[in-house]
């Protein structure tokens, strides 16, 4: 199988993956079940460039990067954790994996990326297990408030209006940048030129909120409303840009970067609009957990850990120095 864009595996929320501690996709495949979850639909169903699948996972795999066998327990931190996650043996991560390269499914069907990698390394440095279990982006922060998660990788900028609801442990930096099919960007230079397009938006991002004042701006201004569309996660809104129901799309400058990449020579990207410096990280359930997270992060961190994941995703000049609870820029 070519891995290109076009074979890669990208899930929506009618994927649910339980139980599971992947690694790369050279390890040893996964038990992979195809039964009842999503009983209205098909097993698989091809749209566009992007191959959805109805399945439930259950396995382990076996970890053998040099990095990852390589940590140990810290029982000082361990013995921080909140007494249910002790009692259970295991921290449960709800994840977008229509994130690149963040959170994603590999060609051969693997959860992969650099925040499923640290996910991963925290728990072996918490001495716990780790189970991922994917949801639409908008459902991910209501599901850690409600308890049926204890926290979330799916690269969330930290904001005062979301920290309100769960705690954030920030690690990385990111801006903004707009997809478009190539050789289709209409005369923009940021957001403020966005009057009269079709902008394709995930639901439950910053950028879902911040579009809705943009489109009034324009109307005050005297000119065309942004038509903009909301979308269940990242992916659908990728293939909205390609179908041209949506003009363009405004996501994370890396995320972009890597739909540009691995997207055939059918996007391009520009970089740097106006609006959106944030901190990026780790959502976590009020009550505690953000500290002991943030101390996992920390060593991983100082030991050279979190280098080493964030170079092997490429995304290196993104990380930053110190893992820190509620910061933010807005």
């Amino acid at each position: 199988m070519k891995k290109k864009f076009s074979s890669i595996a990208i899930s929506t929320a009618v994927i649910l993956v339980m139980g599971l501690t992947f690694s790369s996709p050279s390890q040893a495949a996964a038990e992979i079940k195809v039964g009842d979850t999503c009983p209205k639909l098909a097993a698989t169903a091809k749209v566009g460039l992007i191959t959805y699948k109805c399945i439930l996972v259950k396995g382990k795999r076996e970890w053998s990067e040099p990095w990852f066998t390589a940590l140990k327990k810290n029982h000082a931190i361990y013995r921080t954790l909140p007494a249910d996650i002790k009692a259970k043996g295991k921290l449960t991560f709800a994840t977008d994996p229509t994130d690149p390269p963040f959170q994603f499914f590999s060609a051969g069907n693997d959860l992969v990326g650099a925040e499923i990698d640290l996910a991963n390394a925290v728990g072996k440095v918490l001495g716990v297990k780790v189970e991922f279990v994917s949801s639409g982006f908008s459902a991910i922060i209501p599901g850690v408030e409600a308890g049926r998660f204890d926290a979330s990788v799916s690269a969330f900028a930290s904001t005062t209006a979301r920290q309100k609801i769960v705690d954030f442990v920030t690690y990385f930096n990111s801006s903004r940048a707009f997809l478009y099919r190539k050789g289709t960007l209409p005369n923009i230079k940021d957001e403020t030129d966005l009057c009269g397009l079709k902008v394709g938006i995930p639901a439950g991002t910053t950028m879902a909120t911040a579009i809705v004042g943009l489109s009034t701006n324009c109307t005050t201004a005297g000119k065309a409303a942004i038509a903009y569309s909301l979308y269940p996660d990242q992916a659908t809104t990728v293939l909205a840009v390609r179908s041209g129901r949506a003009d363009l799309t405004i996501l994370s400058a890396h995320v972009s970067s890597w739909w540009q990449q691995n997207g055939e020579g059918e996007f391009e990207v520009l970089l740097r609009p106006t609006q959106g410096a944030d901190f990026n990280g780790m959502v976590v359930r009020k009550g505690g957990l953000s500290t002991v997270m943030q101390k996992a992060i920390q060593q991983l961190m100082d030991d050279g850990t979190f280098t080493t994941i964030f170079t092997k995703w490429n995304i290196e000049k993104l990380a930053r120095a110190k893992a820190e609870i509620n910061i933010s820029t807005r």
